[in-house]
């Protein structure tokens, strides 16, 4: 609070304005000081309050960014899936067309034995209804039978 010198008829007027005045500038200076953290809480105010619309929007982007994502990882795991399978289909197809030929081919072996076998027995059948083995044969036999008399 402040004091002022008593004078005749009350305080020192020339006191008393300029304290008037200081506080009118003091009061001035408070109310710019007022009006200017006024506008900044203002200006304050409006900054958070984008900032809280783009962060509103980030966090809905990134979710339709993830949702977005997993829709596309799990579209990919199908096809992988499908692909897998017809691979598989085919690979089994294509293995079973291998097993096919493999006995295929056993046949044609066994049948080639055969067939080699029975040309053995008629080559066979035809050398010993031949003359010159009936001949060996007789000539054979007569030795036997010589040999057995002596």
């Amino acid at each position: 609070m402040a004091e002022f010198k008593n004078q005749w008829r009350g305080y020192n007027k020339q006191e008393v304005d300029l304290k008037i005045e200081d506080f009118n500038r003091t009061i001035t200076n408070q109310q710019q000081q007022i009006e200017q953290l006024q506008s900044e809480i203002q200006s304050l105010q409006q900054t958070n309050t984008e900032l809280t619309k783009q962060i509103t929007i980030q966090e809905k982007t990134n979710e339709e960014i993830a949702r977005l994502a997993l829709k596309e990882a799990s579209d990919l795991i199908e096809k992988a899936k499908r692909n897998a399978n017809m691979i598989l289909k085919e690979s089994m197809e294509y293995v079973r067309g291998l097993s096919k030929d493999v006995d295929s081919i056993k046949q044609e072996a066994l049948d080639f034995r055969a067939n080699v076998v029975k040309l053995s027995e008629e080559m066979i059948e035809t050398i010993d209804k031949s003359e010159i083995f009936s001949l060996i044969k007789e000539e054979q036999e007569n030795k036997y039978d010589e040999g057995e008399s002596s």
